[in-house]
């Protein structure tokens, strides 16, 4: 394994252990969020490897689905 694999693993490594703790990616302004940002561009534009891909969508699926913050849209009836 190369030092970009190594460096990748242990981000990713890093990042699945907050996800686990959590439940959710960093907020803003966290070198992983800016990471992970990177990671689903790399995605779109095909080009990562297809191993380090279904370890990040597999990631992404492990979070939580509850809201945290931020703005909720009011329904106004």
């Amino acid at each position: 394994m190369g030092k970009n694999e190594d460096n990748w693993l242990a981000k990713y490594e890093e990042l699945k252990a907050h996800v686990i703790e959590t439940g959710h990616f960093f907020n803003k302004h966290h070198k992983l969020c800016n990471w992970a940002k990177y990671q689903r561009k790399r995605i779109k534009a095909g080009n990562m490897p297809e191993e380090q891909r279904v370890m990040f969508e597999a990631l992404e699926k492990m979070r939580s689905t509850e809201h945290t913050g931020g703005r909720k849209k009011i329904n106004k009836d």
